[in-house]
């Protein structure tokens, strides 16, 4: 029997807390008890609509101005700002009853009604509503005063058809009044970008609320067709006047286009130089000339940035980068960076020319030098990159990049047969790469597709001549505001016809941070055990392979009206990595679940995620001829990151 000394000074302490808990538990009691026997202001407890069909509660619940505590504040008491007005709720009358009203239910009647709960200090509070029929539209013309030739030229516009197709105010749609601004804008808009940049938008309607009919007439007058005659700069501009206006794509007697002055504003903006930029219209004459006023704000000429980061794998990370714009007056940009963690160490410099044959083309020639330090091999590799990106819209863009590196490739462990002790080779590879996002929306939403594909030594002049092709897809989801589902699937092969093996900085790793998180970095897949001097297990260590596949779903949960800026996640991660397409039997897919805490911060989301193996083999055990060097520790990855994982 194993006997544990107990010290009395321990067991008075004990006593003294459990007392001194009691006695908190019955002050709050009488606390409460005193507060019930005293005379309270009416709350409201419960807010409730019924007979509201065509609009949710959750909708009209957010026009009022009565509202209830939540459920923290009830259960700690602090609902004393939800005092019952119903000089408040005869106006939420009013307020529900003109948002119907403006929607086409002419006819509705709002009541409320209070009733009291167990304790009748807190009041449930209910609106009864009636929608009534709902005007509805009968008829609707669109009428265009012009000549037959440019009313044949609106008529046949693609975007004017679908607008005509689509607008809320056409047959058979209920007429709400809120969508005349809308209705108004869209076909002025629809004109502008066919070269008519001052329309005339008028919408008559007959209403009879008896009969609950509308009809609608929308009156198009597109006025003279213009042109770009002249361009103003106002600003302070250290570039000639040329190379602005050749960043917006519009040429003097170029036809008008709203369109086409926003993608120049935002091609503006998004060159290197300026910080601020507007494209619009002065005051002018509204003929067939047009002159446009550019505004623009440029960066100090030279800047030095610098940020550092936290992260799990990386442990600190921090980066400087030095930036000359507007090199000789060309409006080109030099860069030195450097950054370092505890994995990789780089430095380069790189030459961005922002305009090649149109702005939608850039180019960018870097040279640099690393260190990297892998559970597996360590790199050390400097070279030079070109590459030329053309990005035709904001959610596409492509690119074909040209590579040559130098790199010595050393064995963090010299009894790894599969990794040479030392190993040098160049690289010298062509890559195209894709990305296409759904949408233009910053919020993560749809799809996001983006292909690579690596030719290298095509020539013979690399060590090594292969061919690696990658895919990346992935799917957000958006229940709500505060709820979306992310999904994504990774995979990647590598076509290589030789004997010998391939250097490990070109073979592919996974599991980590930002893929399979029940495993830290690269520890997914091929491993082989290791030893120390005198023959003792010492661990395994990943060998990676010539193939690929990996998944992530997550459900991400915002709590913002709970906790401000917090967020949860719950995830299912899977995947695996093969010596190559030939052995994908060999080795099953591996999962991981769990779940993590999200923080908006002014950086990024603060993350941490705790993931669970589902599936592991014995090397994920650091199990070695049955006998286990490892412990419970072994099938869990905790992660801490800035950022979403993807």
């Amino acid at each position: 029997m194993i006997c544990f000394p107990i010290k009395y000074p321990d067991i008075i302490t004990t006593k003294f807390l459990f007392i001194s808990f009691l006695f908190i538990i019955s002050l709050f009691a009488a606390t409460a008890l005193a507060n019930e026997s005293e005379e309270r202001d009416p709350i409201v407890w419960t807010i409730s609509f019924e007979g509201n069909e065509e609009f949710r509660s959750i909708v009209l619940g957010q026009l009022i101005a009565t509202s209830r505590p939540r459920v923290y504040r009830k259960l700690f008491g602090r609902h004393s700002d939800f005092v019952l007005s119903e000089t408040e709720l005869r106006r939420d009358i009013v307020r529900i009853e003109r948002f119907y009203q403006r929607r086409g239910f002419h006819n509705v009647r709002v009541r409320y009604e209070i009733k009291d709960r167990r304790r009748d200090w807190r009041k449930i509070v209910t609106f009864h509503i009636d929608e009534g029929s709902p005007l509805r539209i009968v008829s609707s013309q669109i009428e265009i005063e012009a000549d037959e030739q440019t009313k044949q030229e609106i008529r046949e516009s693609r975007d004017f058809i679908r607008t005509s197709e689509r607008h809320d105010f056409r047959q058979d749609q209920r007429y709400q009044l809120i969508r005349q601004p809308d209705v108004e804008g869209a076909f002025r808009e629809r004109l502008e970008n066919l070269g008519y940049a001052w329309p005339e938008i008028e919408i008559e309607a007959d209403v009879d609320s008896i009969a609950n009919r509308v009809d609608v007439v929308i009156r198009l007058t597109p006025n003279s067709k213009t042109f770009f005659t002249d361009f103003k700069i106002e600003g302070d501009l250290s570039v000639p006047e040329r190379v602005l206006i050749r960043q917006t794509d519009i040429r003097e007697g170029d036809v008008y286009s709203r369109r086409q002055m926003q993608v120049a504003q935002r091609s503006i903006f998004n060159h290197h130089l300026f910080r601020f930029a507007t494209i619009t219209l002065p005051e002018q004459e509204k003929d067939s000339t047009l002159t446009a006023l550019i505004r623009i704000r440029e960066y100090p000429p030279r800047t030095i940035e610098t940020s550092i980061g936290v992260g799990r794998e990386e442990i600190v990370r921090g980066q400087v980068a030095w930036r000359h714009r507007n090199i000789n007056g060309t409006g080109h940009r030099l860069g030195i960076n450097a950054r370092a963690s505890f994995i990789e160490q780089r430095i380069g410099a790189d030459y961005l020319v922002p305009y090649v044959y149109n702005s939608r083309g850039s180019n960018v020639t870097s040279a640099f030098g690393l260190h990297r330090l892998e559970p597996a091999f360590e790199l050390y590799q400097v070279g030079f990159n070109t590459g030329l990106l053309y990005r035709p819209q904001r959610n596409r863009t492509a690119s074909i990049s040209y590579e040559f590196s130098a790199n010595e490739e050393r064995a963090r462990d010299a009894t790894i047969e599969l990794i040479e002790p030392k190993l040098r080779y160049t690289i010298s590879s062509i890559t195209l790469s894709g990305y296409y996002a759904e949408g233009f929306s910053r919020d993560q939403r749809g799809w996001v597709v983006q292909p690579s594909a690596e030719f290298s030594g095509i020539f013979g002049e690399a060590n090594f001549s292969f061919q690696k092709f990658n895919l990346d897809v992935r799917r957000f989801t958006p229940f709500s505001n505060s709820l979306t589902l992310a999904k994504r699937v990774n995979g990647g092969v590598i076509f290589y016809n030789q004997d010998d093996t391939l250097p490990a900085n070109i073979r592919y790793f996974t599991g980590g941070t930002n893929s399979v998180r029940g495993w830290n970095r690269q520890e997914l897949g091929p491993s082989i055990p290791t030893f120390e001097d005198d023959g003792v297990f010492a661990g395994y260590v990943p060998i990676g392979g010539r193939s690929t596949f990996s998944f992530n779903v997550e459900l991400r949960q915002q709590l913002t009206q709970i906790i401000p800026n917090f967020g949860v996640a719950a995830f299912l991660d899977g995947g695996q990595v093969w010596e190559s397409l030939s052995n994908l039997d060999e080795r099953p897919l591996q999962f991981g679940a769990g779940g993590g805490f999200r923080y908006q911060s002014p950086i990024g989301p603060i993350r941490v995620d705790v993931a669970y193996k589902l599936n592991p083999t014995d090397e994920d055990l650091n199990i070695f001829d049955g006998q286990n060097f490892g412990s419970g520790w072994n099938r869990i990855g905790i992660h801490f990151s800035i950022g979403q994982a993807f």
